[in-house]
């Protein structure tokens, strides 16, 4: 009767009147609602304890929580930039992009993580072939016309093909990301990684001057089923053009090695060449190298200018500030630096002529390179040494995983030296301490060895969360420079999210317990049954059939034909997946779903100057009998009395008479009176109407 979910805030008094209110629905003896009734008593202190719970509970810090959720396994998701593909257009010639550039989309910025070289190759031709020869789909190459194309034709067979053709060759060995838009007329669930190719296999090759070769590709589309990304790897041999039929330009191939598709693949467009960006805002970023003379650096933050560069002489040492050389050669840690082009810079280290360089050991050299605003912020304080020391940062909504400090301690030789520390550290002398993302702040837990050390970001990168996530077809404009060429995203953005709170933790732990894994209830078989990795899925209806002791489970796949049956391939996928899932003691079947016609009759009486009601009438009834198309499910009771209003409810309908519906004798269906009950397994649909379409003769009716 009390209720354990009661909403914080309420008095005692409040509880006791809901609790009152609730007794004559629970029990019809119980009349005495007095204080002087035992009942009463009891209901009172269990209520007063509840408000004593309530206000305990209220009083756990966030702290405390977050452990307790972190002992069954809930730990906070990290923040994440979201990650968008772009596509470069009006491309003349090869050009490259610097590691760390920004594209911005109004004020969202986004980078690149890597450097990348961008090629003017371009997808010209796209072809199918079967037994009657080449047939032309380049118009799938055009985004703005959406004609669903069956590139392996509307019954895919093992041996078809489809050709890629580009303009110009591809370098060898390098990756290239193509785009896929498929028919979504078909929601299907999304794959696992243990699906593999459940209904296809496409193997693809690239014409060189070897003839075919095969190429290395990883596949998001599982052979052409769902949107997605497919990355090719150009292999090592030459290109050679290929002129054949109607193609003629630099090819590659997919050829149906397996053809077992629930339904024909379908393409609305393909698009490439692309690369990825991430919403983030690069502030401060640390670049590491091995030992050498020289080194290049690729970094479209280089034109701001503001540079640290620190290296490791000898190994198990600290590092050292190097200072750039900016005029005639001297003793000290110095270094030339020399601009190559936009966001390319050279480094180069000379022991013999300034005493000092970086030693042969790993990352023996760190270039950081700082944006006008940290330059003015990268000091962060002192570390003072006593317990959770918390020290801000300049931003919020900070990227773990690009985050890291330098500590500056004295040196021996009355010089400075420096360390990079990672967040999260717990060795021992060590500085250990937490980011914490949202807040921008980090908490020291152990300052270790590095008691008044000063505290620089060594690199710090922030992100928008949610916002990142953009839609499809926005112009990205990189930032630092103009050109021609234009940059947009023909996917959408993903990923993006901030750092989980206690709170979003605390939802995710509820969601997770009301979202059944293991199948107890026939509602959680249906639920479970939608969820099958790959498949396209209506419909799902489960009940316990008594006579054979088993759950029965019928599920309707989502299809282009009229009458929709599972194949052997679903009915095995299903299978495994619900037995993965249900209790050992119990049987569980999946059957095909059969289908019943339901006829109707009687005689419609429509008013004066309305036109086509015979085809509205009847388009009202088919919307109401088609279970397949239409929002109710297997065995779910056809209603006379709700049939009959929604046609007399048409603005052309007077009135009806001896209007019926009924169902033959296949089987699948009774009646109940004036409704029509379908079998579990069954759905309704549209059978033979015999309706008289009459003028109304009595107005006044």
């Amino acid at each position: 009767m009390l209720n354990p979910k009661m909403i914080p805030g309420k008095t005692y008094e409040q509880l006791m009147e809901e609790n009152l209110g609730k007794i004559p629905i629970y029990s019809d003896e119980w009349t005495n609602y007095n204080p002087a009734d035992p009942g009463i008593t009891i209901l009172e202190n269990l209520s007063a304890f509840q408000i004593l719970q309530q206000e305990q509970m209220d009083r756990v810090p966030m702290e405390v929580r977050a452990k307790l959720l972190q002992i069954l396994g809930y730990k906070p998701q990290k923040g994440s930039g979201a990650k968008v593909y772009l596509e470069p257009r009006g491309v003349r010639e090869n050009f490259l992009i610097p590691a760390d550039q920004r594209f911005m989309v109004g004020d969202i910025s986004f980078e690149t993580t890597l450097e990348r070289e961008m090629t003017a190759s371009h997808v010209i031709g796209v072809y199918g072939k079967d037994n009657d020869g080449f047939k032309d789909f380049s118009h799938i190459l055009n985004r703005h016309m959406d004609i669903r194309t069956a590139v392996f034709g509307e019954k895919p067979a093992v041996g078809r093909e489809l050709y890629l053709v580009f303009d110009q060759p591809l370098t060898p060995d390098e990756q290239q990301i193509l785009y896929v838009k498929t028919d979504d007329r078909y929601p299907r669930n999304p794959f696992t990684e243990s699906c593999g190719q459940l209904f296809g296999e496409v193997e693809w090759s690239c014409y060189t001057a070897e003839g075919f070769v095969p190429m290395e590709v990883t596949d998001e589309t599982r052979g052409f089923l769902t949107d997605g990304l497919i990355r090719f790897t150009q292999p090592k041999q030459q290109p050679e053009k290929y002129e054949e039929d109607m193609i003629s330009g630099y090819v590659w191939k997919a050829t149906l090695k397996r053809a077992d598709y629930d339904l024909a693949p379908m393409i609305s467009y393909i698009t490439g060449f692309l690369f990825p960006v991430v919403q983030k805002e690069t502030l401060v970023i640390s670049h590491s190298f091995q030992k050498a003379a020289e080194v290049s650096l690729n970094c479209a933050m280089l034109e701001d200018g503001f540079v640290r560069v620190f290296c490791k002489e000898e190994k198990g040492t600290s590092y050292r500030l190097y200072e750039e050389c900016t005029g005639e050669a001297e003793k000290g840690r110095l270094y030339y630096r020399q601009r190559n082009a936009y966001g390319s810079h050279t480094f180069r280290f000379d022991k013999r002529a300034f005493g000092y360089a970086p030693g042969r050991v790993k990352n023996a050299i760190k270039i950081v390179v700082y944006n006008e605003e940290m330059m003015r912020k990268y000091y962060l304080g002192e570390i003072y040494g006593y317990d959770n020391q918390e020290i801000m940062l300049p931003k919020e909504h900070v990227v773990t995983d690009t985050f890291s400090l330098i500590a500056e301690r004295d040196a021996e030789d009355g010089g400075k030296r420096y360390d990079f520390v990672k967040p999260g550290r717990m060795e021992e002398q060590e500085l250990s301490y937490y980011l914490y993302e949202n807040e921008g702040k980090i908490v020291i837990v152990d300052a270790g060895e590095y008691v008044g050390a000063k505290l620089y970001l060594a690199s710090i990168a922030v992100t928008l969360g949610k916002e990142g996530n953009v839609r499809a077809g926005n112009e990205f404009v990189p930032h630092g420079y103009r050109d021609t060429i234009r940059f947009v995203n023909p996917m959408a953005g993903t990923g993006g999210r901030f750092q989980e709170t206690v709170e979003d933790i605390r939802k995710r732990f509820v969601e997770d317990m009301n979202t059944p894994h293991t199948a107890v209830l026939c509602t959680d078989y249906e639920y479970l049954a939608r969820q099958v990795p790959g498949l396209c899925i209506a419909k799902v209806h489960a009940w316990m059939d008594k006579v054979k002791n088993e759950v029965q489970v019928t599920v309707l796949p989502a299809a282009p034909e009229k009458f929709p049956k599972l194949s052997e391939l679903y009915k095995k996928e299903i299978d495994k997946w619900l037995a993965e899932r249900r209790l050992l003691s119990t049987r569980v079947s999946v059957c095909q779903p059969v289908y019943q016609p339901v006829m109707v009759g009687g005689t419609i009486y429509v008013k004066p100057h309305y036109e086509n009601c015979r085809e509205q009438i009847e388009q009202v009834i088919s919307k109401e009998l088609d279970y397949i198309h239409g929002k109710r499910n297997f065995g779910e009771l056809l209603r006379f009395d709700k049939l009959f209003h929604a046609v007399e409810a048409l603005e052309c309908v007077g009135y009806l008479s001896n209007f019926s519906i009924s169902v033959d004798n296949g089987g699948y269906a009774v009646s109940e009176g004036a409704d029509i009950r379908p079998n579990e397994n069954c759905l309704l649909y549209p059978g033979k109407m015999n309706l008289e379409i009459l003028p109304m003769l009595d107005e006044g009716r």
